[in-house]
């Protein structure tokens, strides 16, 4: 799956260790991260019952927007 940043409708933490998330922004993503996404409401993105989700690329210009390739961890 690509996800595409859009500040407007989604919040991204990324996993610092130690079950502590820090907020990010899709454009310092690296390959590996361990990330949630959460609606401006708070509700988590969920794919398949699971909130977590890996990187499986660095972050990279798609259509002049930023992106990465995830999978449900």
């Amino acid at each position: 799956m690509i996800l595409k940043e859009n500040p407007a409708s989604q919040k991204i933490f990324k996993d610092m260790g130690m079950n502590k998330w820090r907020e990010t922004r899709i454009a310092d993503l690296k390959n590996g991260t361990r990330i949630r996404l959460y609606s401006p409401s708070g509700r988590p993105l969920e794919l398949g019952g699971d909130e977590t989700f890996i990187t499986e690329s660095d972050a990279f210009q798609l259509e002049g927007t930023w992106a990465v390739k995830v999978k449900a961890a």
